[in-house]
């Protein structure tokens, strides 16, 4: 055991391990993130819904969404998506979670928005051609490695016409400035969030300075077995998203702070990127 726990406390390579399909195609996570995604509880993996109106509000006033092609990525239940669709926007929706993509179909056809979903994995099909905005929104790019990034951004520029923007936003480092390194072990840890089974957790925050990146590795002990959860964070200043792009084919048009909100937030920030001509 003293072997075990040592391991379960070592700190790994940055970006080293994925496993960010668990979280979404694991059948009980899979539920469980969906329902995380349409509560208005909590943040874990969406924004309430008065700060995606805002966000969508803020994009239609940018970019007068009637008519265009929308391609977005990490649609989920569409929450986003279906607020595109109902401005007139042609939206193609993209998420590896079936269990989310079949609750924004069973939701589109009720309230008869026409809008295609697709499950799968945009790093690696190739997304619909000839699109005027491809959006990634809530941060979902800070969950990438350089690496992921770099195909990433390769994937989207096939995907954008020639004068087409990427939207996006990311966490800023104030938000890596705050997050401090512990370790946190409990039974059925997060209200049985990870299994209906009994389960024991150690919760291990790692940072690494050098890298503005941030790690929760959660290692979750039932019966029949242990297994790993790794949820890496890259945070960005407006230099370094600004470089990075560059060095990826964009340029950034604008950078907006805080634009979910109507207060003043330095947390996050959104990006609005074009093809470098």
């Amino acid at each position: 055991m003293f072997k075990e726990l040592n391991q379960i406390q070592k700190k790994p390579e940055v970006f080293s391990v994925y496993t960010t399909d668990t979280l979404w195609t694991e059948p009980h996570l899979a539920e469980q993130m969906l329902q995380a995604h349409l509560s208005q509880e909590t943040p874990m993996a969406s924004r309430p819904l008065i700060a995606i109106d805002r966000v969508v509000t803020w994009l239609d006033k940018m970019f007068e969404l009637n008519g265009k092609s929308i391609c977005d990525l990490g649609c989920g239940p569409g929450l986003y998506a279906e607020k595109y669709a109902s401005l007139g926007a042609k939206v193609h929706g993209v998420d590896f979670s079936n269990n989310s993509i079949q609750y924004a179909k069973k939701s589109a056809s009720e309230r008869q928005l026409d809008i295609t979903y697709q499950v799968a994995n945009y790093l690696e099909k190739p997304l619909p051609s000839e699109q005027d905005l491809v959006t990634l929104i809530y941060c979902d790019l800070c969950a990438l490695s350089p690496t992921h990034r770099q195909k990433l951004y390769s994937q989207i520029r096939d995907s954008l016409k020639p004068d087409g923007t990427f939207v996006f936003d990311v966490f800023s480092t104030s938000v890596f400035s705050a997050f401090t390194e512990h370790c946190s072990f409990a039974t059925n840890y997060m209200n049985k969030f990870w299994s209906n089974n009994k389960y024991h957790t150690f919760h291990n925050a790692f940072r690494y300075e050098d890298e503005s990146t941030s790690l929760d590795h959660y290692t979750i002990i039932e019966e029949e077995r242990i297994w790993h959860v790794y949820n890496w964070m890259q945070y960005f200043t407006h230099t370094s998203i600004r470089n990075e792009l560059a060095d990826n084919g964009f340029e950034i048009i604008e950078i907006v702070n805080g634009f979910d909100t109507d207060e003043l937030n330095d947390s996050s920030f959104g990006v609005i990127a074009k093809l470098k001509s």
